[in-house]
């Protein structure tokens, strides 16, 4: 009796170590098929990002080649400039593309507006006062102009880890290092500003709605709605109350290209470039800018996925 009972310990604690030992195979089993799935996902996740940043990259380049087939056909900048960065959409194999065309004419230029277009940019979109306005636009006029004498630049002010660079801003980006310059107000203005206009003024033809709102005065609620949803509006290009002052005939050379992609099974991309046509070495054009860009018309394009009336890019 006595070994019976033996016996019968023995084999259930056999079986209990068979049933653990089957648990922790099973417990391996599922890991390893999860692993699976999350690498198995992660590479399709990586290869559509890819093929949408590839199909981005394909619409620029169609973009670059119509604003060169444009400045062909009129002989030259001359003549009547429509890239207001109102958005078009159009179809490259199963993905829905947005593509938005801005003439750099109508934009700010960090390295030649005058001080007073800068204040009234500044308070236009940031809601300064006129006193913080006009000291962002002194600061801009700072970090831009050469020192006057080779006098070692100026400590860092303002928490920023540069002092002013006292030589013409490369990109917009730099924005960013002007004293007194705060994140939220650095991120409104990046849609307005540009290096590549060399302009004292504007153009207001062309100039981004919510730009030339806040110029001719505008509520700052309407100058936000524009900000935030430009096309379409009902802008008067011709308002008297557009500052004389700031009106400048734009050359027409320089664009900015922003192209948002959706694939039909879900990866987006968007992407921005400067281009120049007709660069100083007498190619037909020059990218001076590549980067990533904000999403504008993101839930457009999902509405558009699987549209069969999308016209090729």
């Amino acid at each position: 009796m006595r070994r019976l009972r033996l016996s019968t310990r023995r084999g259930g604690f056999a079986l209990l170590i068979v049933i653990w030992g089957l648990g922790a195979i099973a417990l391996l089993v599922a890991s390893f098929l999860s692993t699976g799935r999350l690498r198995l996902q992660t590479a399709f996740n990586l290869a559509g990002a890819a093929r949408a940043q590839s199909i981005a990259a394909a619409a620029i380049d169609i973009a670059i080649l119509s604003l060169a087939d444009e400045r062909l056909a009129r002989g030259g900048p001359q003549g009547p400039a429509p890239r207001d960065g109102a958005p078009s959409f159009c179809a490259i194999d199963d993905a829905v593309v947005a593509v938005a065309i801005e003439d750099e004419s109508g934009k700010v230029d960090l390295n030649t507006a005058s001080e007073s277009l800068l204040r009234d940019m500044f308070a236009g979109f940031a809601e300064l006062t006129p006193g913080a306005a006009g000291g962002l636009a002194q600061a801009v006029a700072a970090f831009r102009t050469p020192p006057e004498n080779d006098l070692p630049p100026p400590p860092p002010s303002d928490g920023k880890p540069f002092g002013p660079k006292h030589a013409a801003f490369q990109t917009v980006l730099e924005l960013d290092q002007i004293a007194g310059m705060d994140g939220g107000t650095f991120h409104r203005l990046l849609p307005f500003v540009t290096v590549h206009s060399r302009s004292e003024g504007i153009d207001p033809h062309v100039a981004p709605p919510a730009l030339f709102a806040a110029l001719v005065g505008m509520p700052p609620q309407e100058v936000a709605r524009l900000a935030a949803a430009p096309f379409p509006n009902r802008l008067n290009r011709d308002d008297p109350r557009f500052p004389s002052a700031y009106r400048q005939a734009g050359a027409h050379g320089a664009f900015a290209i922003h192209v948002e992609v959706v694939l039909a099974d879900g990866p987006s991309a968007a992407r921005e470039s400067i281009v120049e046509m007709q660069s100083n070495d007498g190619a037909p054009f020059a990218l001076r800018e590549i980067r990533h860009g904000a999403a504008r018309y993101l839930d457009d394009l999902r509405r558009m996925r699987g549209a069969n009336d999308l016209p090729p890019c």
